[in-house]
């Protein structure tokens, strides 16, 4: 299978390969074969064909010449803009997965756009809202490994017209600090390399396919936005916020 994808990506490293991540439509090309072939196999279950009405992202990931004061850089390019770069190769594939998400937030302006990851239980999706490091990948993972489905992860896609969310099934990015919990979960935690994600450290991923069973495929009403904040040997604990306050949290 792997041989496979690796005939795939030298065939088609030039042409580029296609994604369709929910409704999002994903175009990625890279001159690093290993790059290209970790995200082809990371959504396997998402590669298809373009169609004339796709509003598709375009991906590009490049290398520049090694140089006399140092070595490569490599840069990470959506929809022609420089969006990233880095001396690491390792930090590659996360600054890819990044990049869509800024492309996403910037081309599809018919969402309101909630940084939080989205699960449904029983045909209702949950928000879970808020800033980086308060836990909702790995919250999120421990609710699909308790049979919960699952719609985002970095952030919600709420259309303003009926308060739906569609499913954007990116890949959940996970830091070291859980992984153990994940194992102990029994989720499949997918690092092929070793991974780098800029200041949050060595990461890996649980792919959206890997837990295809809990994958929800249409839009779910959202019937709770809750702000998760973690509390290391704290007991769970569930309140509720005022609309008003929880209106200038998703504002923040």
């Amino acid at each position: 299978m792997i041989a496979a994808h690796r005939r795939d990506t030298l065939r088609l490293r030039d042409a580029g390969i296609h994604f369709r991540i929910g409704r999002i439509s994903i175009s990625v090309r890279s001159e690093l074969e290993d790059v290209l072939e970790d995200f082809a196999l990371l959504y396997d279950s998402c590669r298809g064909s373009r169609t004339a009405a796709d509003r598709t992202i375009h991906m590009d990931v490049r290398a520049s010449k090694r140089s006399a004061l140092g070595g490569k850089r490599f840069a990470v390019f959506g929809d022609g803009e420089q969006l990233f770069t880095s001396r690491r190769r390792d930090e590659v594939l996360p600054y890819l997965e990044w990049g869509i998400n800024w492309r996403v937030i910037a081309t599809r302006g018919e969402y309101l756009q909630l940084h939080a990851a989205t699960l449904a239980y029983d045909g209702q999706a949950v928000v879970f809202a808020g800033p980086s490091g308060t836990g909702k990948s790995t919250l999120a993972a421990g609710l699909l490994a308790r049979g919960w489905s699952y719609l985002s992860d970095e952030f919600a896609l709420v259309d303003p017209d009926t308060l739906h969310v569609p499913p954007f099934p990116k890949a959940l990015c996970i830091k070291a600090g859980s992984f153990d919990l994940v194992e102990r979960l029994h989720l499949p935690l997918w690092r092929r390399r070793h991974y780098v994600k800029a200041f949050k450290g060595p990461v890996g991923y649980i792919r959206a396919q890997d837990v295809a069973r809990q994958a929800e495929t249409s839009p779910r009403p959202i019937r709770l936005v809750v702000f998760p904040r973690y509390a290391e040997g704290g007991e769970p604990r569930l309140y509720p916020v005022p609309r008003a306050r929880a209106a200038f949290s998703l504002a923040g």
